[in-house]
């Protein structure tokens, strides 16, 4: 890929022509000899616009989603890249099933409910992921978000309702955790990671065209936010471009567009036996995470050069917009859509791993092993208390993340699974963040 450079001078002044443009008022004539009347009847302000751009990338995102649960279903995939839901009732594939049929004959009620509860139930209150789960988290939830309030969360609750009503028809069904536990000890062996490698790479084109979608999505509505707090502060421009930049080339996982295409394409490796791969699942060790992080840190000293990055403020926001990190390094709350009933085991990871991102500067490319144990750590003290921050996703003026990172996560998958300090399994625990999701604010 490359990047063609361009005069910060003559970008400044498209900056400034956009947002002039942008906040004029319309002239009405008012007659063939009239002097000509101003009237801001027809004009949004810039922040509408924002907003409004970044409502139009929640809904490229969706699809975006929707198109890569698809495609997780078919090949029995988990759906983050980072494999925090490793483990959680996926991956998943027949003939391990029938493995776990055979090793458990007495256990086929538990495998026949998990099997099924894997592709039907769509509720938050199931303990552990499935694909309808995601659909309605990643998909459904964040088209409800860009409803006008209080519609959006009318028709959020009305599906969320539907997902529980179809979860209480499976509580009827035998407990599925004896299957779950019994598919990801296949799946934490040796052969069960090859076979996880296998899968994976069949979906690369999928992952790899996912995130350039994710980053798409959103580029205009960055480009715009970028623009009004240019024209707010021109000697911001030079952080301002920088931070464009960083989106798209920052090479660790969630931090910038690249990052998710290198994690992508270095993630079944990781999964090959050792010393080629990691030692476990999320171990962060290995040939091939060493090549890989010793790549991520590599182009992280070249982007180092760049002036720090300043994340845009547009007109009349009361809080900075998001950053390609907020959107996909971070990958805030992928519930977000949630209802607040939803029971979680272990409290969100987000706080700890925006912290072991902000702690990195630019120059320097963090530690993934590090912020890996740091995400154990978090997972683990915050697995005895339920996690009911959730919220119904709106377009007014609280800033809101959408489900979806990419989304990706620039922290590394926990080397245990995830839940207290013994791995066992309370319910679920929710994904830090999404991916591609943005947070974005309303006008």
């Amino acid at each position: 890929m490359s990047v063609a450079g361009r005069s910060r001078t003559k970008l400044a002044a498209v900056f400034m022509a956009a947002g002039v443009a942008a906040t004029a008022p319309a002239a009405v004539t008012m007659g063939a000899e009239g002097v000509p009347a101003f009237s801001n009847v027809a004009v949004q302000p810039a922040s509408f616009v924002t907003d409004l751009l970044y409502n139009a990338g929640d809904v490229v995102n969706s699809v975006a989603n929707a198109v890569l649960i698809g495609t997780d279903a078919a090949l029995g995939l988990n759906f983050y890249l980072d494999d925090y839901d490793y483990g959680w009732g996926v991956p998943f594939n027949p003939l391990f099933a029938a493995v776990v049929g055979l090793q458990n004959p007495s256990g086929i009620g538990s495998l026949l409910s998990y099997v099924a509860q894997t592709y039907l139930n769509p509720s938050y209150n199931y303990a552990y992921y499935s694909y309808p789960y995601y659909l309605n988290d990643l998909v459904l939830q964040p088209l409800a978000g860009v409803l006008p309030a209080p519609l959006n969360s009318a028709v959020s609750n009305a599906i969320n309702g539907v997902a529980d009503s179809i979860n209480n028809i499976f509580s009827n069904l035998p407990d599925p955790t004896a299957a779950v536990d019994a598919m990801w000890d296949l799946y934490s062996s040796v052969p069960g990671r090859l076979t996880y490698a296998a899968q994976y790479t069949l979906s690369l084109p999928v992952q790899l065209a996912a995130t350039v979608a994710y980053w798409a999505a959103y580029l205009p509505a960055d480009l715009e936010a970028t623009a009004e707090s240019a024209i707010q502060n021109p000697s911001q421009i030079p952080g301002l471009i920088s931070n464009l930049i960083y989106g798209a080339l920052d090479p660790n996982l969630g931090d910038g567009m690249l990052g998710g295409l290198l994690y992508s394409v270095a993630k079944p490796f990781f999964f090959l036996p050792a010393p080629i791969g990691e030692s476990s699942v999320g171990a962060a060790d290995g040939f091939a995470y060493n090549a890989y992080s010793g790549i991520v840190n590599a182009i992280s000293g070249l982007l180092s050069v760049l002036p720090a990055p300043i994340t845009p403020t547009p007109f009349a926001a009361a809080a900075p917009a998001a950053v390609p990190a907020a959107a996909a390094g971070a990958r805030d709350d992928a519930d977000a859509a949630a209802t607040d009933s939803a029971p979680v085991a272990a409290k969100k990871v987000s706080a700890a791993k925006a912290g072991a991102n902000s702690a990195s500067s630019p120059a320097t490319a963090a530690d993934p092993a590090e912020e890996s144990a740091s995400v154990v750590a978090a997972l683990r003290a915050g697995s005895a208390a339920a996690d009911d921050e959730q919220t119904t996703g709106s377009s007014d003026s609280t800033a809101t993340a959408t489900a979806g990172d990419a989304a990706q996560d620039s922290d590394s998958t926990p080397s245990v699974k995830a839940g207290d300090a013994t791995g066992s399994k309370a319910s679920k625990p929710r994904a830090a963040a999404t991916r591609g999701a943005k947070a974005h604010h309303a006008a």
